[in-house]
């Protein structure tokens, strides 16, 4: 009766070095995949790729053609009045959900959206996976349109559209309010 007894409880000590080692395997391998996530998020900050038009989908949120319709009315746009708009959908491995902001001034800067000597550009940063949306406005669109008035494009003419994952839509109204109210003060 004994020797069963400490046969098992060497099979018990046996299995929860395991389980100990396993947890801790873990913990590692998760350790490792942040530093590795970490280190491909730098590695996009510090090499990003270059714009390859207006609409610039990391998330694939649009289909060609959509992508198509969104150049087509920012360029019209651009001729018209030389105010820049660039939108860029960044998935969830290439920034954190606290760096979307500072990641999407980054591309701003980084591309040179808007005319140099006018500041006038706008970015729309897009991320369905953290669902957030940013709009940032070159020092020359401020003087027209400011941030609560981007805060109010994005709650009442984008996100209605974002929450039927409808980010063609949302997208197309956003701009083209933007877009309507520039014209007017422009």
């Amino acid at each position: 009766m004994s020797s069963i007894r400490l046969y098992f409880q060497v099979l018990i000590l046996f299995f929860a070095f395991s389980m100990k080692a396993q947890t801790t395997d873990s913990l590692k391998l998760e350790s490792k995949k942040s530093v590795s996530l970490e280190s491909y998020r730098q590695v996009f900050w510090d090499n990003l790729p270059k714009p390859h038009n207006w609409t610039n989908d990391y998330e694939n949120l649009f289909s060609k053609e959509e992508e198509t319709k969104l150049n087509q009315i920012i360029s019209d746009f651009e001729k018209e009045t030389t105010v820049e708009i660039a939108i860029v959908t960044i998935d969830t491995f290439k920034v954190s959900k606290e760096k979307l902001e500072d990641l999407s001034l980054h591309i701003a800067r980084t591309w040179g959206v808007g005319k140099k000597e006018k500041s006038n550009g706008i970015l729309i940063a897009i991320s369905k996976g953290y669902l957030k949306i940013r709009i940032q406005n070159g020092d020359g669109i401020v003087l027209f349109l400011s941030d609560d008035e981007t805060a109010k494009i994005i709650r009442n003419e984008i996100i209605p559209y974002f929450k039927k994952e409808d980010y063609f839509e949302g997208t197309k109204a956003g701009i083209l309010k933007l877009i309507e109210l520039l014209r007017k003060r422009l």
